[in-house]
């Protein structure tokens, strides 16, 4: 602990906060205190601090548009994923042998439902 000490004391040793502790309120309203000797040096790091908070606000703003999308991307998703399960329960009802065969009568198409059921031919290739 005694050697933070020693380096706190050695950076502050070294720099003169007097004019600085003289200011008052109206230095800092009417922008003098930008004129004293220990702000002129610190420019850099100031300018520094302020670029860094531009890019911390620039990140968040970038974060909260991409976190928008994807909560809009995944309810996109999901009204998709419910249309398609709608469709295919459609197309099941339709593709049944009871509605088809309904909707070939109430066409009017000469068709008639064999009574033989179908036979399964057996290639002798795949067997071997």
């Amino acid at each position: 602990m005694s050697w933070f000490r020693k380096i706190g004391e050695a950076i502050l040793g070294s720099e003169d906060f007097s004019d600085i502790k003289s200011s008052k309120l109206r230095d800092v309203l009417n922008g003098n205190i930008l004129t004293k000797r220990f702000i002129q040096k610190q420019y850099g790091l100031i300018i520094m601090i302020a670029v860094l908070a531009f890019m911390y606000v620039d990140n968040r703003y970038y974060c909260e548009t991409q976190l928008a999308k994807e909560i809009q991307l995944k309810k996109k998703i999901q009204d998709l994923k419910y249309e398609s399960l709608t469709i295919s329960a459609e197309l099941m009802t339709i593709s049944r042998q009871s509605n088809v065969l309904k909707m070939i009568n109430e066409r009017g198409v000469n068709l008639i439902q064999t009574a033989t059921p179908p036979i399964v031919i057996e290639d002798s290739l795949t067997e071997k």
